[in-house]
């Protein structure tokens, strides 16, 4: 592939990811995950076909300086703008996922403290409240 081909191939590539984050970062705002499935797919395939011409781009750099000055602006261009909306993705994406983990942990905690137990004896002969406070004893007779 011609350099200048993979180089206006690579402006597409950053532009629909461009969109695409956009539209990620608006669904994370708007908790809406239905949006985000949709978007998953052609961004997983989009930043493989950008890894893959970035290679190329940096195995022939001296081709990649040949390219016109202006469509290598607007590639430098699109990529710091495409760098800052991933960055505030992934932001939003750890966050996201912080919170979720919280509420399963506190719902876990909750639903272990709502589960009925019998109880067991402890050291003091007292019945004690939670039954993993304590280690079940067996004594053997046959002795």
């Amino acid at each position: 592939m011609e350099m200048s081909e993979r180089v206006n191939e690579l402006i597409y590539i950053c532009e629909r990811m461009i969109e695409i984050l956009q539209k990620e970062n608006d669904a994370l705002d708007a908790q809406n995950p239905k949006v985000l499935a949709e978007t998953v797919s052609e961004k997983d395939k989009l930043s493989r076909l950008y890894e893959r011409h970035t290679r190329g781009i940096q195995r022939d750099v001296n081709g990649f300086a040949a390219v016109d000055e202006d469509v290598r602006a607007t590639l430098k261009e699109l990529s710091q703008e495409m760098d800052e909306l991933i960055a505030h993705n992934a932001r939003m994406l750890k966050l996201n996922i912080d919170t979720n983990r919280r509420v399963l942990l506190k719902f876990a905690d909750i639903a272990k403290q709502m589960t009925p137990h019998s109880g067991t004896y402890a050291k003091d002969a007292n019945v004690g409240r939670r039954g993993e406070a304590t280690s079940p004893i067996s004594l053997n007779e046959t002795l």
